[in-house]
């Protein structure tokens, strides 16, 4: 399948994002990943949500209004 033809594929409400990672948490990812018959794009948003839902981290998205910032 052709990149763009992924492309179409994705969601409309997904959002594409380079990030950097170490090589040990990339081979963690991609085993854990197929291990659970996810996609690395599940497992990397599952671990931001729970990341995201940790007490400081909320005090600290509702202190600030994160969650209400308009997107562009």
């Amino acid at each position: 399948m052709s990149r763009y033809a992924f492309m179409l594929l994705m969601p409309a409400d997904k959002k594409s994002l380079r990030i950097y990672l170490t090589s040990d948490i990339e081979k963690i990812l991609r085993v854990l990943s197929a291990i659970k018959n996810q996609s690395i794009s599940e497992t990397v948003q599952i671990a931001l949500e729970e990341h995201f839902a940790k007490p400081d981290n909320q005090d600290l998205i509702d202190r600030h209004k994160i969650d209400e910032i308009e997107e562009n």
